[in-house]
């Protein structure tokens, strides 16, 4: 959709995290830490994704270096973006329909909060336009907020409460994690989750979860946003300690981004090595669902940005690099219809050409659905025109904004009839029956073989009693779907 080119001052360069889209004017939000002026950012938007028309200006509010947070839009297409930079003062800033974004903030910070408001990560917002997001860095303050839609901020979590933390100085353990990176709200619930990073620490989480000589390196955590008070307070429950040799590592700066969606009682994430899911209410349910480079081939490598949950009902994802030093890769993780989801399977979709698709592709974002068509958006950090290049350690160019169309399955329509459904020994009935949705169909017993998607077929039972012809077919998500009719025989002369 969009080459991004170093070369005009304000024009926007090297992407950190992909665009959102804002379903009031269609256009598709998102910024860059480099691309403003010589120190700063820039903000951006294609109005139109069809016709790419776009725009862009410098962020200098937003300070040098800084713009590595994900956007989020709340329900009155409002997007709100966070900034941590190297020069200058950490924001928050909301971004309306026609403007330019500018600082959501309406009081001052909570007392005692200035170490952790630091915006990190990836944000979510609630169906009452909370924005939640996670600050922090180092040992200097760590914490979860809350950003109203008044502009009202609530310091959550503290995770440097005494009780939260082990050691002293280098060698410190945050015991519930450090600074949320990525969260996931369920409303009906009343539920947020997140996953902290382990950043300039010893430790984050607890020390006795991982196996003797690994080191821990981040925590999965839940917040009952019914307990939710200010100054740090609210309570935390830390559901998982991620081991770092083991399972990865959690992080949330300039050098990664890890990942979590939700699916029902469901979590999907990413750590530097792995994709994994955990069953809510099952303490035991961690899985690794994929171990990144692994396998025979060349496969993705460093999961980066955020995991989207499509239309499809399947979480699709990018790596950074792969497993022979190329330029990115973007795989999906089926989600099975076990109900353990035992049949969840990796996918790899799609290598990463420097020149024709850019370089070091950084997550992505869920679009609308459009003739039945979902586009999905991403970026990616470099790459993207001709003579550009990818080595081991680098890559050359500006990077890119690019789209994905994703299908989502078809609901199988299918309808089986027999008349008359009621008959005496030696009369016939006859079936008729139409699918959509669906194929592969076969019919079962007495009835079997493969079977056209419409027809109909004269059946003569040779006795009495109760017969059921059932139609089984594939369904566009390759689940077997079926549907029966039943015919009632009855011996002759009764």
């Amino acid at each position: 959709l969009h080459r991004f080119d170093a070369a005009s001052v304000g024009a926007g360069a090297n992407p950190h995290l992909p665009p959102v889209y804002r379903r009031g004017d269609g256009a598709l939000l998102g910024v860059t830490p480099l691309g403003g002026t010589a120190t700063s950012g820039a903000w951006y938007q294609l109005r139109d994704a069809q016709t790419n028309e776009y725009q862009a200006d410098v962020f200098a509010e937003a300070g040098g270096l800084g713009l590595r947070t994900g956007l989020v839009v709340d329900s009155q297409g409002l997007a709100y973006v966070g900034s941590t930079p190297f020069l200058g003062a950490p924001g928050m800033f909301r971004w309306a329909a026609a403007g330019v974004p500018s600082s959501a903030l309406t009081s001052a910070l909570p007392d005692g909060s200035e170490g952790a408001f630091k915006p990190r990560g990836l944000f979510v917002v609630d169906a009452n336009d909370n924005v939640y997001f996670g600050g922090g860095s180092g040992r200097a303050g760590n914490g979860l907020f809350r950003l109203d839609a008044a502009g009202a901020l609530t310091w959550l979590v503290d995770f440097q409460l005494p009780e939260y933390v082990q050691g002293e100085g280098n060698n410190t353990v945050f015991l519930k994690g450090q600074y949320p990176v990525a969260l996931a709200v369920d409303d009906d619930a009343g539920m947020l989750y997140g996953i902290n990073v382990r950043h300039q620490s010893a430790g984050a989480g607890d020390p006795s979860a991982v196996p003797e000589g690994d080191e821990t390196a981040g925590t999965l955590f839940s917040v009952d946003l019914s307990q939710a008070v200010g100054a740090g307070a609210t309570p935390v429950t830390v559901l998982r300690t991620f081991a770092k040799n083991a399972e990865g590592e959690i992080i949330g700066t300039d050098s990664g981004q890890q990942a979590l969606v939700r699916d029902g009682e469901w979590l999907y994430g990413t750590t530097t090595l792995i994709v994994w899911r955990y069953h809510l209410g099952d303490e035991n349910s961690f899985t690794v669902l994929h171990r990144f480079g692994e396998g025979e081939g060349e496969d993705g490598e460093t999961p980066w940005g955020p995991l989207v949950r499509a239309e499809d009902g399947h979480v699709y994802g990018t790596t950074r690099r792969t497993s022979a030093d190329g330029a990115g890769a973007l795989y999906r993780i089926r989600l099975g219809a076990a109900e353990d989801r035992a049949d969840d399977a990796y996918e790899l979709l799609h290598l990463f050409d420097v020149e024709s698709d850019g370089a070091f592709p950084n997550g992505l974002s869920a679009g609308p659905v459009n003739d039945g068509i979902q586009t999905l958006y991403g970026a990616t950090n470099a790459g993207g025109a001709p003579g550009d290049t990818v080595s081991s350690s680098s890559a050359t160019g500006n990077g890119t904004v690019y789209a994905l169309d994703v299908v989502p399955p078809v609901a199988a329509n299918m309808d089986i009839q027999a008349q008359p459904t009621t008959l005496t020994e030696g009369e016939s009935t006859t079936l008729t029956w139409s699918v959509s949705g669906a194929d592969q169909c076969v019919g079962e017993g007495e009835w079997g073989g493969n079977k056209a998607l419409q027809g109909s077929e004269t059946l003569t039972p040779d006795v009495a009693g109760e017969f059921t012809y059932t139609l089984t077919c594939v369904d566009g998500d390759s689940e077997t779907v079926s549907a029966s009719s039943t015919v009632t025989v009855n011996v002759s002369g009764s």
